[in-house]
């Protein structure tokens, strides 16, 4: 009989890493045989992922969920929410699937989610990709929410799955509930991309792109990156900017480099569904972000070769262990940074030499396979 197994959304974002995890997460386990059910938000923001999930061969099903970004009161009220939780059990039992996966992105997303499935019965897991807690006591009230954080994780053990080794140490030197973690490095489809079409660059060949793909949030200190670059230019290294997405951050982004970059140096795309066709003409991938779990735009980049400089966020040691072409500044100023990337642009043909001769490894290692296959073994499950 064909497993089932549950895989639940944090719902948080119409463009969220998190959620397209769960795509590539579905791709693995219909790849091993199970039966791959999801549950979503009803919102509209959804309906992409609904669809792509959908593409992947998982069974979508649709509800009336409160995410955590809908709550006033953020997980307390997640916590206190007897409708929902209930709600979750009753269409855990409904399924009844050999386990479930609900997608966390930090330690107070999806509480009610897990709740509900622990209420429901049988295995399950939770994968957390930033659990935010290095800096909590200095957010408003963070030493009272750690306190009732605390003892919530002690209260409701389930399988936690950190994305990376920094993920858990900085989970775990927070919370000190006896419970076992787990680390699954994310994983993404790497299919090989046609060769860039020379009639379609946006810069002319022979000078170096450093290139970014993502949101435009705080959160990726996108400010940082533009003015290392502008720092490389004063010191008469020549390259162009690509910034692949959008968002809020934009506009003072375009202020800065309308202000301080040499006309046609820079370009923004836009939001795009297809980001892979920007990255082929990228030399050097770069990313400053504050904080994060394991980017999934650093695995593609580094797993097609492009070279990268990136701060020592979570995750960032994963990939770089990885790739001798994956490079970690110092910190995350922005003189930091800017003396990090006119080293590596200097030392780019020798990167890429090594990005050619270590790509089949780094694929091998970064495959949804591995992946998937961990994942089911932290929830014991059979693998194929």
């Amino acid at each position: 009989m064909t497993q089932k197994i549950l895989l639940i959304s944090s719902n948080s974002s119409g463009r969220g890493g998190g959620e397209r995890y769960l795509v590539f997460l579905t791709k693995g386990l219909r790849e091993q045989g199970y039966e791959v059910h999801t549950l979503l938000s009803d919102r509209a923001y959804m309906d992409g992922w609904a669809r792509d999930i959908s593409l992947e061969g998982g069974i979508v099903h649709r509800r009336r969920l409160t995410s955590l970004g809908e709550r006033p009161l953020r997980f307390i009220q997640s916590i206190r929410d007897r409708k929902q939780i209930e709600a979750i059990a009753s269409f855990y039992r409904e399924i009844r699937p050999s386990a479930v996966l609900v997608n966390q992105q930090y330690d107070e997303d999806g509480l009610d989610y897990l709740m509900g499935s622990l209420k429901g019965g049988g295995v399950v897991g939770g994968v957390m990709h930033m659990p935010m807690t290095a800096d909590k006591h200095r957010r408003p009230l963070g030493w009272f929410r750690g306190k009732i954080l605390a003892e919530w994780y002690r209260r409701h053990p389930y399988r936690l799955i950190l994305v990376s080794e920094g993920a858990r140490r900085e989970f775990e030197s927070y919370y000190d509930a006896p419970r076992p973690t787990y680390v699954v490095n994310n994983s993404i489809p790497l299919d090989s991309a046609p060769p860039l079409n020379e009639e379609c660059r946006i810069f002319p060949p022979h000078i170096p792109v450093i290139g970014f793909v993502g949101q435009f949030v705080t959160q990726k200190n996108l400010g940082c990156l533009v003015q290392a670059w502008l720092e490389t230019w004063r010191n008469g290294i020549d390259s162009r900017l690509l910034l692949v997405g959008d968002g809020p951050e934009r506009v003072n982004l375009e202020k800065v480099l309308r202000c301080s970059a040499p006309p046609g140096s820079w370009f923004i795309t836009g939001w795009t569904t297809s980001p892979e066709k920007y990255m082929r003409e990228m030399d050097l991938f770069v990313l400053t972000s504050h904080f994060e779990g394991m980017p999934l735009s650093l695995v593609e980049a580094a797993g097609r070769g492009i070279p990268a400089l990136v701060v020592p966020f979570n995750g960032a040691l994963d990939v770089s262990r990885q790739a001798s072409w994956v490079k970690v500044a110092t910190g995350n100023s922005v003189k930091e940074v800017s003396d990090a990337m006119m080293a590596v642009l200097i030392d780019l043909p020798a990167l890429k030499v090594s990005a050619t001769s270590g790509l089949e490894q780094f694929r091998s290692y970064f495959s949804l396979r591995r992946m998937t296959i961990e994942v089911l073994t932290v929830l014991g499950l059979e693998t194929s």
